[in-house]
């Protein structure tokens, strides 16, 4: 089956919990088990929702609104205030109390903004052109304080910047309840080389309302073919092969695999290379490297040779890769963006008419690329290191994560 054949078959809604993912894991796992290997799925859980629906009425009329997940029920009425850049919410402590705030862009958390102010409710403002996209709280905010959120397309929002200053009330109608999501975990086991491992992950939820063909049923579908071939061509070290779920809500499933599994992954594992985001026709191919520079050398070379130029940057990336982070293993994270499919993820438009069997050949090619040389190499040619100018923002990242302080249990390379 080729690669966009089987995007094809994953091309529905597929959020964390739902039964929507519950028929990817069974198309995954089929494809999986028909190449003769024996798939695990291992359970997390998760306070869930379903998508659910929100409405604005202001001066006699009612607006369309996405909810955040997470919200629940609640009916919020509050006089509008439009802020283009609600940072200006920590500038006027007290200013807006009360208010219920429609803001075009933040360089903050909202709930961030919510302690500081106290506003009533939040609603975003989705880009132009495109419908709005479908965001999410995190988990630990249910233990505390959700604030009602949701997002209107960037239309709607021209025609509410006319009602400031006016009565506005925002309903929410979502079911929220504790649910299980599963990893699908896949073991490819070498001829016996070392006891090096190699992970190749993606995840394969989507966000609320989007068949996320793009993000990422594209990725997941080379993790697929990628199975397939090192099935053909077994390899000298063990591949052991993850499809991750609740990536969208927060890394759920990446974090959870790597609390079961952290004393094998800190014994064994060297490298991941996480797929996310795949499928434009016309795009640019993107490794993002949580590394070293020379891990990115490297990487970036093996790619050339094989004519597969992409461009390479040594940074952090916002997907499975992080939670790994914290056990000093490095990350190659292969993308493909620029175009449509990428413009449209996490909205109703992020489908399979807008990906093609060329756009999701390179990253797959890649992946293949770059396992097939890590993985037969006489020595194992990658250093478990992380270069020390990404610790700050690593730990950032993974505080805002979990909006709890991180433990990174990095090899100290020199004591005072």
């Amino acid at each position: 089956m080729q690669l966009y054949a089987l995007l094809k078959s994953l091309d529905f809604e597929r959020l964390a919990g739902t039964s929507g993912e519950q028929k990817a894991s069974t198309v995954i796992t089929g494809y999986l088990k028909s190449l003769g290997l024996k798939p695990k799925l291992e359970a997390f859980d998760l306070q869930g929702f379903d998508a659910g629906k929100a409405e604005l009425s202001i001066g006699g009329k009612t607006f369309e609104a996405t909810p955040f997940g997470l919200c629940g029920d609640s009916v919020t009425e509050g006089e509008l205030v439009f802020l283009e850049n609600a940072d200006v919410l920590l500038q006027s402590p007290g200013r807006y109390k009360d208010r219920i705030v429609l803001y075009y862009h933040t360089s903050k958390r909202l709930y961030d903004l919510y302690e500081y102010t106290k506003v009533k409710a939040f609603i975003g403002i989705g880009a132009p052109f495109k419908k709005q996209s479908s965001l999410s709280h995190r988990q630990k905010r249910v233990e505390e304080t959700i604030i009602p959120s949701a997002q209107v397309s960037y239309s709607v929002a021209e025609q509410l910047t006319k009602f400031k200053g006016k009565k506005i009330k925002l309903t929410i109608r979502q079911k929220t309840e504790k649910k299980k999501a599963h990893n699908i975990v896949t073991d490819i086991k070498g001829k016996g080389k070392d006891e090096a491992l190699t992970l190749l992950v993606g995840h394969y939820d989507s966000v609320a309302r989007s068949h996320g063909a793009g993000d990422n049923a594209g990725g997941t579908v080379c993790l697929l073919k990628a199975a397939e071939y090192f099935v053909k061509h077994q390899p000298e070290r063990d591949l052991r092969i993850i499809c991750f779920s609740g990536e969208e809500m927060g890394l759920l499933g990446s974090f959870d695999y790597v609390h079961k599994h952290e004393e094998e992954l800190a014994r064994r594992c060297r490298l991941v290379i996480n797929v996310d985001l795949a499928g434009d026709p016309i795009g640019r191919n993107a490794l993002m490297v949580l590394g070293t520079k020379e891990l990115m050398g490297y990487a970036g070379g093996v790619l050339r040779e094989k004519g597969l130029p992409f461009d390479e940057q040594l940074s952090i990336y916002s997907s499975d890769c992080m939670p790994f982070s914290q056990l000093e293993i490095p990350a190659l994270n292969v993308a493909r963006l620029g175009g449509k499919a990428l413009y449209f993820i996490h909205t109703e438009d992020d489908k399979a008419k807008y990906v093609s069997q060329k756009g999701l050949e390179a990253p797959y090619k890649a992946t293949v690329t770059l396992l097939e040389r890590i993985l037969n190499a006489d020595l194992y040619p990658i250093h478990k290191a992380i270069d020390d100018s990404l610790r700050d923002k690593i730990e950032a990242y993974l505080w805002q994560s979990r909006l709890e302080k991180p433990e990174l249990k990095w090899i100290e390379r020199y004591k005072k």
